[in-house]
Protein backbone atom coordinates (compact mmCIF):
# COMPACT_ATOMS: atom_id res chain seq x y z
CA UNK A 1 0.00 0.00 0.00
CA UNK A 2 2.58 2.74 0.61
CA UNK A 3 4.73 1.06 3.54
CA UNK A 4 7.92 1.02 1.30
CA UNK A 5 7.90 4.56 0.14
CA UNK A 6 7.05 6.04 3.84
CA UNK A 7 9.51 3.65 5.35
CA UNK A 8 12.41 5.20 2.68
CA UNK A 9 10.81 8.62 3.75
CA UNK A 10 11.62 7.74 7.50
CA UNK A 11 15.02 6.64 7.13
CA UNK A 12 15.78 10.12 6.21
CA UNK A 13 15.55 10.95 10.11
CA UNK A 14 18.20 8.28 11.04
CA UNK A 15 21.66 9.41 11.74
CA UNK A 16 24.28 6.99 12.30
CA UNK A 17 22.43 3.80 10.86
CA UNK A 18 25.13 1.39 12.34
CA UNK A 19 25.98 0.55 15.77
CA UNK A 20 24.36 3.44 17.29
CA UNK A 21 21.43 5.57 15.67
CA UNK A 22 20.12 9.13 16.46
CA UNK A 23 16.84 10.25 15.39
CA UNK A 24 16.07 14.18 14.44
CA UNK A 25 13.63 16.00 12.26
CA UNK A 26 14.70 17.12 8.90
CA UNK A 27 16.99 19.71 8.84
CA UNK A 28 17.10 19.52 12.51
CA UNK A 29 20.92 18.92 14.36
CA UNK A 30 18.90 17.58 18.02
CA UNK A 31 17.55 14.31 18.50
CA UNK A 32 13.99 14.30 19.05
CA UNK A 33 11.90 13.63 22.27
CA UNK A 34 11.41 10.34 23.42
CA UNK A 35 8.34 9.88 22.34
CA UNK A 36 8.68 10.00 18.70
CA UNK A 37 11.70 7.91 19.16
CA UNK A 38 9.68 5.28 20.97
CA UNK A 39 7.16 4.75 17.65
CA UNK A 40 10.55 4.60 15.35
CA UNK A 41 11.33 1.96 17.45
CA UNK A 42 8.10 0.20 16.65
CA UNK A 43 7.94 1.34 13.52
CA UNK A 44 11.25 -0.90 12.52
CA UNK A 45 11.11 -3.56 14.87
CA UNK A 46 7.90 -4.15 12.64
CA UNK A 47 9.39 -3.48 9.46
CA UNK A 48 12.83 -5.64 9.94
CA UNK A 49 10.91 -8.24 9.57
CA UNK A 50 9.54 -7.78 5.90
CA UNK A 51 12.08 -5.03 4.74
CA UNK A 52 15.92 -5.08 5.58
CA UNK A 53 18.45 -4.20 6.75
CA UNK A 54 17.68 -4.43 10.46
CA UNK A 55 17.50 -0.71 11.80
CA UNK A 56 16.22 -1.43 14.98
CA UNK A 57 19.35 -2.53 16.87
CA UNK A 58 20.78 0.63 16.23
CA UNK A 59 17.69 2.33 17.54
CA UNK A 60 18.09 -0.16 20.35
CA UNK A 61 21.79 1.31 21.26
CA UNK A 62 20.63 4.80 20.61
CA UNK A 63 17.85 5.05 22.81
CA UNK A 64 20.41 3.89 25.86
CA UNK A 65 21.42 8.36 25.22
CA UNK A 66 18.01 8.96 27.36
CA UNK A 67 18.43 6.81 30.29
CA UNK A 68 18.19 8.31 33.48
CA UNK A 69 20.91 7.81 36.18
CA UNK A 70 17.91 6.82 38.11
CA UNK A 71 17.05 3.89 35.73
CA UNK A 72 14.41 4.28 32.84
CA UNK A 73 14.15 6.96 30.44
CA UNK A 74 14.16 10.57 30.02
CA UNK A 75 11.78 12.58 28.35
CA UNK A 76 15.29 13.99 25.96
CA UNK A 77 18.47 12.99 26.02
CA UNK A 78 20.23 14.26 28.87
CA UNK A 79 18.12 16.25 30.59
CA UNK A 80 13.48 15.87 31.59
CA UNK A 81 11.16 13.66 33.11
CA UNK A 82 10.48 10.15 33.52
CA UNK A 83 6.77 9.66 31.92
CA UNK A 84 5.69 6.49 32.48
CA UNK A 85 3.62 6.44 29.53
CA UNK A 86 6.95 7.08 27.41
CA UNK A 87 8.39 4.52 28.92
CA UNK A 88 5.86 2.29 28.21
CA UNK A 89 6.07 2.24 24.60
CA UNK A 90 9.62 1.79 24.94
CA UNK A 91 8.68 -0.89 26.60
CA UNK A 92 6.47 -1.77 24.20
CA UNK A 93 9.02 -1.57 21.20
CA UNK A 94 11.23 -3.79 22.89
CA UNK A 95 9.25 -6.35 23.16
CA UNK A 96 7.33 -6.01 19.78
CA UNK A 97 10.93 -6.92 18.43
CA UNK A 98 10.96 -9.94 20.77
CA UNK A 99 7.33 -11.15 19.75
CA UNK A 100 8.67 -10.70 15.93
CA UNK A 101 11.99 -11.50 15.65
CA UNK A 102 12.58 -13.49 18.84
CA UNK A 103 15.68 -13.15 21.02
CA UNK A 104 16.24 -12.64 24.75
CA UNK A 105 17.45 -9.28 25.28
CA UNK A 106 14.72 -7.35 24.15
CA UNK A 107 12.36 -9.04 26.83
CA UNK A 108 15.00 -8.47 29.25
CA UNK A 109 14.78 -5.19 28.21
CA UNK A 110 10.93 -4.52 28.11
CA UNK A 111 10.94 -6.42 31.43
CA UNK A 112 13.36 -3.81 32.80
CA UNK A 113 11.09 -0.63 31.94
CA UNK A 114 7.97 -2.81 32.91
CA UNK A 115 9.41 -2.61 36.79
CA UNK A 116 9.53 0.94 36.49
CA UNK A 117 6.92 1.70 34.75
CA UNK A 118 4.81 -0.62 37.53
CA UNK A 119 6.01 1.59 40.42
CA UNK A 120 3.57 4.49 39.00
CA UNK A 121 0.75 2.29 39.59
CA UNK A 122 -2.14 3.25 41.87
CA UNK A 123 -3.79 1.23 44.65
CA UNK A 124 -7.34 1.71 41.75
CA UNK A 125 -4.55 0.34 38.79
CA UNK A 126 -4.67 3.61 37.74
CA UNK A 127 -1.16 4.59 36.49
CA UNK A 128 0.20 8.13 37.10
CA UNK A 129 1.41 10.08 33.76
CA UNK A 130 4.44 11.38 35.40
CA UNK A 131 6.97 10.67 37.84
CA UNK A 132 5.75 13.08 41.36
CA UNK A 133 2.42 13.95 38.88
CA UNK A 134 -0.59 14.74 40.31
CA UNK A 135 -2.77 12.73 37.12
CA UNK A 136 -3.66 9.24 36.48
CA UNK A 137 -3.88 9.12 32.69
CA UNK A 138 -5.77 6.99 30.25
CA UNK A 139 -2.34 6.77 28.40
CA UNK A 140 0.13 5.55 30.79
CA UNK A 141 -2.39 3.20 31.95
CA UNK A 142 -3.53 1.84 28.88
CA UNK A 143 -0.08 1.26 28.04
CA UNK A 144 1.63 -0.02 31.29
CA UNK A 145 -1.04 -2.45 31.27
CA UNK A 146 -0.40 -3.85 27.93
CA UNK A 147 3.65 -3.67 28.79
CA UNK A 148 2.85 -5.71 31.80
CA UNK A 149 -0.02 -8.37 30.72
CA UNK A 150 1.90 -9.13 27.81
CA UNK A 151 4.91 -10.07 30.10
CA UNK A 152 2.76 -11.75 31.83
CA UNK A 153 1.55 -9.85 34.77
CA UNK A 154 -2.17 -9.61 36.65
CA UNK A 155 -3.83 -6.03 35.38
CA UNK A 156 -7.28 -6.77 36.38
CA UNK A 157 -7.15 -3.51 38.18
CA UNK A 158 -5.59 -1.52 35.65
CA UNK A 159 -8.26 -2.42 33.18
CA UNK A 160 -11.16 -2.35 35.83
CA UNK A 161 -9.66 1.21 36.20
CA UNK A 162 -10.05 2.25 32.29
CA UNK A 163 -13.02 0.40 32.11
CA UNK A 164 -14.31 2.91 34.51
CA UNK A 165 -13.02 5.87 32.37
CA UNK A 166 -15.57 5.16 29.78
CA UNK A 167 -18.37 7.80 29.05
CA UNK A 168 -21.80 6.82 28.16
CA UNK A 169 -20.86 5.98 24.68
CA UNK A 170 -18.21 3.44 26.04
CA UNK A 171 -15.42 5.44 25.27
CA UNK A 172 -12.56 6.09 27.62
CA UNK A 173 -11.58 9.61 28.63
CA UNK A 174 -8.63 10.81 28.77
CA UNK A 175 -7.25 10.98 32.56
CA UNK A 176 -8.44 11.58 36.05
CA UNK A 177 -7.36 14.87 38.03
CA UNK A 178 -5.82 15.18 41.56
CA UNK A 179 -9.36 16.47 42.52
CA UNK A 180 -10.88 13.11 41.12
CA UNK A 181 -12.66 14.85 38.36
CA UNK A 182 -12.22 13.78 34.90
CA UNK A 183 -10.99 15.48 31.92
CA UNK A 184 -13.26 14.15 29.19
CA UNK A 185 -11.54 14.17 26.10
CA UNK A 186 -11.94 11.44 23.98
CA UNK A 187 -8.77 9.84 21.97
CA UNK A 188 -8.32 7.23 19.49
CA UNK A 189 -5.46 6.04 21.01
CA UNK A 190 -6.79 5.55 24.51
CA UNK A 191 -9.70 3.03 22.94
CA UNK A 192 -6.99 1.08 20.97
CA UNK A 193 -5.04 0.67 24.15
CA UNK A 194 -7.96 -0.86 26.09
CA UNK A 195 -8.78 -3.04 22.96
CA UNK A 196 -5.40 -4.27 23.45
CA UNK A 197 -4.84 -4.84 27.11
CA UNK A 198 -8.27 -6.87 27.33
CA UNK A 199 -7.56 -8.46 24.44
CA UNK A 200 -3.96 -9.61 25.54
CA UNK A 201 -5.47 -10.40 29.00
CA UNK A 202 -8.12 -12.76 27.84
CA UNK A 203 -10.79 -10.47 28.57
CA UNK A 204 -12.46 -10.71 24.96
CA UNK A 205 -16.38 -9.25 26.27
CA UNK A 206 -13.98 -6.06 27.29
CA UNK A 207 -11.99 -5.62 24.19
CA UNK A 208 -15.27 -6.19 22.06
CA UNK A 209 -17.40 -3.46 24.06
CA UNK A 210 -13.99 -1.34 23.44
CA UNK A 211 -13.76 -2.08 19.65
CA UNK A 212 -17.67 -1.55 19.39
CA UNK A 213 -17.85 1.85 21.23
CA UNK A 214 -14.68 2.86 19.01
CA UNK A 215 -16.00 1.67 15.44
CA UNK A 216 -19.22 3.47 16.32
CA UNK A 217 -17.62 6.65 17.36
CA UNK A 218 -14.13 7.02 15.15
CA UNK A 219 -15.55 7.19 11.87
CA UNK A 220 -12.72 7.79 8.99
CA UNK A 221 -13.76 11.58 9.33
CA UNK A 222 -12.90 11.48 12.75
CA UNK A 223 -9.75 9.33 12.71
CA UNK A 224 -8.81 12.06 9.96
CA UNK A 225 -8.99 14.71 12.94
CA UNK A 226 -7.23 12.64 15.33
CA UNK A 227 -3.41 12.67 15.25
CA UNK A 228 -2.12 9.48 12.99
CA UNK A 229 0.43 8.55 15.97
CA UNK A 230 -2.88 7.95 18.17
CA UNK A 231 -4.59 6.67 15.21
CA UNK A 232 -1.78 4.15 14.91
CA UNK A 233 -2.14 2.47 18.23
CA UNK A 234 -6.28 2.70 17.68
CA UNK A 235 -5.27 0.60 13.84
CA UNK A 236 -2.99 -2.18 15.69
CA UNK A 237 -5.77 -3.34 18.67
CA UNK A 238 -8.65 -2.95 15.76
CA UNK A 239 -6.78 -5.31 13.16
CA UNK A 240 -5.57 -7.64 15.65
CA UNK A 241 -8.78 -8.41 16.39
CA UNK A 242 -10.61 -8.62 13.54
CA UNK A 243 -11.95 -5.13 12.48
CA UNK A 244 -10.31 -3.60 9.55
CA UNK A 245 -13.12 -1.28 7.11
CA UNK A 246 -12.56 2.25 8.87
CA UNK A 247 -8.83 1.47 9.10
CA UNK A 248 -8.64 0.29 5.63
CA UNK A 249 -10.17 3.49 4.54
CA UNK A 250 -8.46 6.01 6.38
CA UNK A 251 -4.95 4.13 5.43
CA UNK A 252 -6.05 4.91 1.84
CA UNK A 253 -6.98 8.84 2.35
CA UNK A 254 -3.71 8.59 3.85
CA UNK A 255 -2.30 7.78 1.19
CA UNK A 256 -4.20 10.09 -0.93
CA UNK A 257 -3.93 13.09 0.99
CA UNK A 258 -1.86 12.62 3.80
CA UNK A 259 1.45 13.02 2.16
CA UNK A 260 3.45 16.11 1.56
CA UNK A 261 5.82 17.10 -1.37
CA UNK A 262 8.72 15.11 0.33
CA UNK A 263 6.68 12.63 1.31
CA UNK A 264 6.32 13.34 5.31
CA UNK A 265 2.72 12.97 6.97
CA UNK A 266 2.27 16.84 7.19
CA UNK A 267 -1.54 16.72 6.29
CA UNK A 268 -3.04 14.76 8.39
CA UNK A 269 -3.79 14.98 12.05
CA UNK A 270 -0.69 15.63 13.83
CA UNK A 271 0.42 15.33 17.43
CA UNK A 272 2.50 18.59 17.19
CA UNK A 273 4.60 20.30 13.80
CA UNK A 274 7.00 17.53 13.68
CA UNK A 275 7.69 15.04 10.85
CA UNK A 276 9.17 11.92 12.22
CA UNK A 277 6.48 11.15 14.58
CA UNK A 278 3.53 10.48 12.35
CA UNK A 279 5.38 9.61 9.70
CA UNK A 280 6.36 6.63 12.04
CA UNK A 281 3.13 5.62 12.46
CA UNK A 282 1.89 5.43 9.26
CA UNK A 283 5.13 3.01 8.64
CA UNK A 284 3.05 0.95 11.24
CA UNK A 285 -0.30 0.96 9.62
CA UNK A 286 0.84 0.54 5.52
CA UNK A 287 2.89 -2.55 7.09
CA UNK A 288 0.29 -4.26 9.08
CA UNK A 289 -2.21 -3.73 6.02
CA UNK A 290 0.31 -5.37 3.52
CA UNK A 291 1.90 -7.93 5.84
CA UNK A 292 -0.99 -9.68 7.67
CA UNK A 293 0.73 -12.28 8.92
CA UNK A 294 2.71 -9.81 11.29
CA UNK A 295 -0.87 -8.48 12.98
CA UNK A 296 -1.28 -11.66 15.51
CA UNK A 297 2.03 -10.46 17.07
CA UNK A 298 1.41 -7.11 17.50
CA UNK A 299 1.42 -5.09 20.66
Amino acid sequence: MGHETTLSTLRGSLVGRGRFTVVREPRSALSVALWPYSQVMHAYAISDQVCGPARFPGLARGVQAYRSPHGAYRESIGRGKRFFDDNAWVGLAFLQRHLISGGAASRSRARDVDAFVQTGRAADGGIRWVEGGDTINACSTGAGALLHTVLGGDIRNSLDFLAGLRNPDGLVRDHVRADGSVEPSVYSYNQGLLIAAASWAMRPGLAREASEAGEAHFTVQRLWEQPLAFNAIYAKAQLRIGVRKNIEEYAQRLLDEGRDERGWFTRAGRYDDGHVLDTAAAVQIFALLEFPQLVARVV
